[in-house]
């Protein structure tokens, strides 16, 4: 193997091991999604505290506002006794100034209230929106999550099919076959010099007894041949 391929093998097995080591993509995305809904269920538990805070501050403008109208009752019927004579002057006006006093606490309280309601509802409002946005979001992590685990699971196989590809040493393999073939033609080339060298080193004997056979084997023929002419004359 030459110093490019090896390095080029150590290059692959160094890449190898830090894809091994990177975040798992499906894992991760997964992790993405359930933060989300955990963030949504925050959101949603802060919805619900700020809307039951602003029904029963609005409910509490609207007492204040009830006892605000019930003490201005007060105090017009505490004048309107003292205008008729029904009432003493100063007695009712002494009333009349107390009565004015708890309209305004009340009158200011109820104000208070629906200023905080109203804030209360504004916060609501964009708090809202983000869970719309939030929900937004998890609708489309969830899309993209399937995306990326269909992706992850391509990229795995197209991973381990390279790893395979990578591990196979192609131009060894082929030096093999080349070296196996010119095994077998060396082998053969021998087969052959042994086969010319017994034929060159028969002795004299030898010689004429493979003479001999060609031309017994060749008598044969003929007598056979001669049979079988007679054979044909004799049927005539």
């Amino acid at each position: 193997m030459s110093l490019l391929q090896r390095l080029f093998r150590i290059g692959v097995s160094n890449a190898n091991a830090v894809v091994d080591k990177m975040e798992d993509p499906a894992k991760m995305a997964d992790q993405v999604i359930r933060e989300l809904s955990e963030n949504l269920q925050e959101a949603l538990s802060a919805e619900a505290q700020i809307k039951a805070t602003a029904l029963q501050t609005r409910a509490n403008a609207q007492k204040e506002a009830n006892l605000a109208a019930e003490w201005e009752s007060k105090t017009n019927q505490l004048l309107d006794g003292v205008e008729s004579g029904k009432i003493d002057t100063a007695k009712g006006n002494e009333l009349a100034g107390e009565a004015s006093k708890t309209y305004q606490m009340h009158n200011d309280a109820a104000t208070k209230y629906k200023a905080d309601a109203d804030n209360q509802d504004a916060a609501l409002a964009k708090l809202e929106t983000k869970i719309r946005a939030l929900r937004d979001a998890i609708t489309e992590a969830k899309h993209r999550t399937e995306m990326v685990k269909s992706n992850a699971k391509i990229a795995d196989a197209s991973l381990a099919i390279n790893k395979a590809i990578s591990n196979i040493d192609t131009d060894g393999l082929m030096a093999t076959l080349d070296r196996m073939e010119a095994k077998t033609t060396a082998k053969q080339f021998l087969a052959d010099a042994h086969a010319d060298i017994a034929n060159s080193t028969m002795s004299t004997e030898q010689e004429i007894n493979k003479v001999l056979g060609t031309v017994n084997s060749n008598s044969a023929l003929e007598v056979i041949k001669a049979k079988r002419a007679a054979a044909k004359t004799a049927q005539q």
